[in-house]
């Protein structure tokens, strides 16, 4: 299935649960398209991490680093380069290298600040995508996302971000759904 956004948000409206709630998806729109992702990535994590780094690629040349509070560019082409490591060679030593490099840090995130910038969602998804390398099958209280869900938020990153560069809806929604569709599980 290639929803359109009217399909996301019907999706959206019919998922909405307070106890899956997270502030990146605070319409029906992004609901649904972690919805969806979620569903499409299933319970294959090189599926999963592989959907969040295409999906990131599509918007990562568009960082600056403009503002206070945002990494140089180097942490987010490290942390991709690291991603792509692990997807060509998922081992324990590259696992490693991929949880080493993200900045825990960062007090904000996108979605807590006052207006969507979309370079601080191009960081988000790039550090959800991260998540999804490293953290575990299913939530835990030391792990409190599942891999699925952490490459759903990195996807639902990137739409804030490609809407937030200009990019309109539907060409948008598209450009993820097939960049998802290329990594989902066969």
């Amino acid at each position: 299935m290639k929803p359109d956004p009217e399909e996301l948000r019907e999706l959206g409206e019919n998922v909405t649960n307070v106890s899956a709630a997270w502030a990146g998806a605070p319409d029906y729109l992004s609901r649904g398209l972690k919805a969806w992702s979620r569903i499409m990535v299933g319970n294959d994590r090189k599926s999963a991490v592989g959907a969040a780094l295409a999906v990131c690629e599509l918007i990562s040349a568009k960082y600056t680093a403009d503002q206070q509070g945002l990494p140089p560019k180097s942490y987010i082409d490290h942390m991709l380069a690291s991603i792509r490591r692990w997807l060509d060679e998922p081992s324990r030593e590259n696992t490693e290298l991929v949880r080493s490099s993200l900045d825990v840090t960062r007090s904000a995130h996108a979605w807590q600040r006052d207006t969507d910038v979309a370079p601080f969602w191009i960081l988000d998804a790039v550090d959800h995508a991260s998540l999804a390398v490293w953290s575990g099958e299913r939530a835990s209280y030391i792990v409190p996302m599942d891999f699925g869900t952490c490459a759903a938020r990195a996807i639902t990153c990137v739409l804030h971000a490609l809407l937030d560069t200009g990019m309109n809806e539907t060409q948008a929604i598209a450009s993820i759904v097939d960049a998802v569709h290329s990594n989902a599980p066969s």
